[in-house]
């Protein structure tokens, strides 16, 4: 693994910046990170009921513009502008769902219509979609069939569908209960939909707006199993204000506030999407660099202190100290000795500093 005081020049190889640090591997359980691992189950479930009661051959969730839950859905480009839709199909044989975007267009009629049953028994005599891709495509469908889903908040969710290869007509009946199915799933995405919102309150830093302490220790769990799983160096930067005791102690705390608030969007900017960042304590910030050795994160932490310099602060200009360790495939430590290293080289870079100025 590999210690370095980023305030000092980047030498590839160079052996004063390097310590051999050694302990026990760590094993984790595997994290899932997939925002699909909770839905697509459930989907899954719901389309089975919903194709069993109607007596059909498959069945398909559509997700149209707003939010059920997914952190990463496919883009759809609909008349030049990027729209966040999904489908999840279910065929006969198949255990699953999958995600599969065949034809957004009766969907999206049958969400024109709120709690209510879209029936259409054949489409290839429908004056509006008998050109459709689901009727002409593969699978070419006779039958469709759809409850609009809706949040309690009025958002139109998307539609459960049931569809036939043949013209039909539901029953009194399966009509009935492929309504009531529909509220039952609109229940459900809800109930996940409030969850995951508690979920990230618990995960954001108040004063901020990034990640605090917890989902720090949840995202770095994550990244070194990843890490152990792929074969992939990880590094990790440690970041605090320089002084800042005496900044709060010269221009009060709500100004340290604002200070800490301002520099955790100036740390932001530089990085990748697939970089994290947290407020780790105080005024010490953690990044963690996926997929990134010693020159990657030196690299960062370069952009770092350019973006710090540059930037407009209240009362006085900053200073920052950064740590960084890398742990590459071939090294041998767990990832508390990984934040250890970061730390203490992040406190190396501070330790024999007098104060200049607030």
């Amino acid at each position: 693994m590999t210690i370095r005081d980023l305030h000092t020049p980047y030498k590839p190889g160079s052996s004063s910046l390097r310590r051999a640090m050694t302990g026990s591997r760590v094993t984790l359980a595997p994290v899932d990170s997939s925002a699909d691992a909770w839905l697509e189950p459930t989907l899954a479930d719901f389309i089975s009921l919903a194709t069993s009661l109607c007596d059909m051959p498959m069945g398909m969730i559509s997700q149209l513009h707003a939010d059920i839950g997914l952190q990463h859905p496919s883009i759809s480009v609909v008349n030049g502008h990027g729209d966040l839709r999904n489908q999840w199909w279910r065929f006969p044989g198949q255990n699953g769902v999958a995600r599969t975007v065949v034809d957004f267009a009766l969907c999206q009629y049958a969400a024109t219509h709120p709690r209510e049953l879209t029936e259409l028994t054949d489409l290839q005599a429908h004056p509006r979609f008998a050109e459709s891709a689901l009727a002409n495509g593969n699978p070419r469908v006779r039958f469709y069939a759809a409850v609009s889903l809706v949040s309690s908040n009025g958002d139109v969710l998307g539609t459960l569908c049931v569809m036939d290869t043949r013209p039909r007509m539901l029953t009194a009946p399966q009509r009935d209960a492929f309504l009531k199915l529909g509220r039952q799933l609109e229940a459900q995405l809800d109930s996940r939909r409030a969850m995951q919102k508690l979920e990230q309150q618990t995960l954001t830093d108040a004063l901020t707006g990034i990640g605090n302490r917890r989902s720090f220790d949840l995202r770095l769990r994550e990244e070194w199993t990843r890490h152990l799983r792929n074969a992939q160096p990880l590094s990790l930067l440690m970041v605090d204000v320089d002084y800042f005791k005496q900044y709060n102690d010269t221009y009060g705390h709500p100004a340290g506030d604002a200070l800490l608030s301002r520099l955790a969007g100036v740390l932001r900017s530089p990085l990748r999407a697939s970089d994290f960042l947290a407020r780790y304590g105080g005024d010490e910030f953690a990044l963690i660099l996926p997929n990134s050795d010693e020159l990657g994160a030196h690299h960062v932490a370069e952009r770092i202190k350019q973006a710090v310099a540059r930037a407009k602060w209240p009362h006085t200009d900053i200073e920052i100290s950064l740590g960084a360790a890398t742990v590459t495939p071939s090294a041998m430590c767990d990832f508390s000795a990984l934040l250890q290293a970061a730390d203490q080289a992040m406190y190396q870079r501070k330790h024999g500093r007098n104060p200049g100025h607030a």
